[in-house]
C-alpha cells in the first residue's frame, strides 16, 4: 500500500492568500492550495518551498505547520489508474511571500489555470480543494480548530 505525502501551503500576504485556480473538465471553477508530493529524503519544509515555488514562481518562508487531512479516493477506476495519488496525507502549512520577484512558474498542478492572490474576507466562500478545507481556511489561520482534519472520503470522475 502506498500513502502519499503532500504538503500545502496557506500562503498569505497583506490579508490575502495565493490560491491556484483550476479548471476541471467540465469547466467548473475551483481552488487548489499550492503545494504537491514530497520528494524521497525532502523534509516537509522543504518540500512545501519546492512545491509553491514551481507551481506559483513565489519563493515562501514557512512560518509553522497548520494542520493534517487525509483524503481517500473511494472510485475503483480512479485508483486502478493513479494508485500513487488514491490516499494522501495532506501536511499544511502557514507561509508568507519572501517578497521577491516571482519567477515563471515551472509546474503547473493538475488542472490548474493559474494562481491569484484572493482576500482572506473571500476564501472561505470559494469552491476550495482539498474539499475537506471549504468555509474553513480563515478558522484554521486563526488556529480555532483542530490541527486534525479529518478523513475525506472522495469520489472522483475521471
Amino acid at each position: 500500500m502506498h500513502i502519499r505525502n503532500s504538503a500545502k501551503a496557506i500562503v498569505l500576504r497583506e490579508e490575502s492568500i495565493l490560491l491556484n485556480r483550476c479548471e476541471t473538465s467540465s469547466g467548473e471553477i475551483c481552488y487548489d492550495l499550492p503545494g504537491g508530493g514530497q520528494h524521497r529524503f525532502e523534509s516537509m519544509e522543504e518540500a512545501v518551498i519546492r512545491e509553491v515555488w514551481e507551481e506559483t514562481g513565489y519563493q515562501v518562508r514557512v512560518l509553522r505547520f497548520l494542520a493534517l487531512a487525509e483524503e481517500i479516493e473511494e472510485n475503483p477506476q480512479i485508483r486502478e489508474k493513479f494508485p500513487d495519488y488514491s490516499h494522501r496525507m495532506m501536511h499544511l502549512f502557514l507561509a508568507e511571500w519572501t517578497g521577491e520577484n516571482p519567477s515563471p512558474p515551472t509546474e503547473a498542478d493538475y488542472q490548474m489555470v493559474d494562481s491569484q492572490w484572493i482576500p482572506l474576507s473571500q476564501a472561505d466562500s470559494l469552491p476550495i480543494r482539498p474539499d475537506i478545507l471549504s468555509g474553513q481556511l480563515n478558522a484554521l489561520i486563526r488556529g480555532e480548530i483542530s490541527p486534525f482534519l479529518g478523513t475525506a472520503r472522495v469520489y472522483s470522475r475521471l
